[in-house]
């Protein structure tokens, strides 16, 4: 499908531009800066039109970007939004910052989590769980909570799609595994690049 396909693409933006935020040392700022394109982006639907309208061109939609952007990001984001925009993808730069946010949350080791609970936990008890699941699984956990009343057992936690819940020890120390087993890979993909 074509969202799928857009997933896509933007994954392999978002990892290009990830990857030159790296290299400049400027990782930080390029995350404020697209942090402050979304917000912007979600406040002016008509900027969001502009940027993925056929009907200009190419060259009038850079002459848009230079003129809003220049003097409000860096040279590393501007450059890459220019030539984003050349490979006619600027009409999913949403989907690129999106992206980036995962990517660079993967790159930190900070992994989200669901927890399903059937009464609101205290934010302290929320930490507490969060902090419990990430020294097991060797990640920093962000946890979200959702209140389900009508759960039985009080608690069940998603990591991305696998539940938690029931002999949860053995399933996190699976999963550190997993995590562990994937990060080697990558690393010899990377190696092999």
């Amino acid at each position: 499908s074509s969202t799928t396909q857009n997933g896509m693409i933007g994954l392999t933006y978002s990892r290009a531009l990830l990857e030159l935020a790296l290299e400049a040392g400027q990782v930080d700022e390029v995350a404020n800066e697209l942090d402050q394109i979304g917000l912007l982006l979600a406040a002016t639907p008509e900027l969001e039109q502009l940027l993925g309208s056929r009907v200009i061109s190419a060259q009038q939609r850079d002459d848009s970007i230079s003129r809003i952007f220049e003097s409000r990001i860096s040279q590393l984001l501007l450059r890459f939004l220019l030539v984003v925009n050349r490979k006619n993808r600027i009409g999913e730069l949403a989907t690129i910052i999106v992206q980036f946010r995962k990517l660079l949350d993967e790159h930190r080791g900070i992994i989200e989590a669901n927890a399903y609970v059937a009464v609101r936990l205290a934010e302290a008890q929320l930490g507490r769980i969060a902090r419990s699941i990430g020294d097991k699984i060797g990640r920093t956990v962000v946890l979200h909570q959702y209140v389900e009343p009508e759960l039985i057992g009080g608690l069940r936690i998603h990591i991305g799609d696998q539940l938690i819940d029931g002999s949860v020890a053995s399933q996190l120390r699976r999963m550190r595994r997993h995590l562990t087993e994937a990060g080697a890979d990558k690393a010899k993909a990377l190696d092999r690049e």
